[in-house]
């Protein structure tokens, strides 16, 4: 369980201002905004992860087949709709 405990954080009184300013503008408390920054860089964070999963899903699964003719992506769908007809569905006509 986490208890809310307090800490002293020193910095310099121009980064202080900036940042009560910033909160002022925002018509939030300081401490609300700070955390909401944390927050948000926790998600962003996660997203970029997400990010590249995908990227190195996709690099892994042969790229996104750009420069290919109309042609040859019909025929890769083709057979990759086979290649899952025969996984998941073949043994249900046999």
């Amino acid at each position: 369980m986490q208890t809310n405990s307090t800490i002293t954080l020193e910095i310099p009184q121009g980064m202080y201002t900036e940042l009560q300013s910033l909160a002022q503008e925002e018509e939030i408390d300081l401490i609300e905004m700070l955390a909401q920054w944390v927050k948000d860089a926790r998600k962003h964070r996660t997203w970029q992860q997400d990010l590249q999963a995908l990227r190195d899903l996709i690099q892994k699964e042969g790229g996104l087949q750009v420069g290919r003719t109309k042609e040859e992506v019909v025929e890769q769908m083709r057979k990759t709709r086979q290649e899952i007809f025969e996984a998941e569905y073949a043994h249900l006509y046999r």
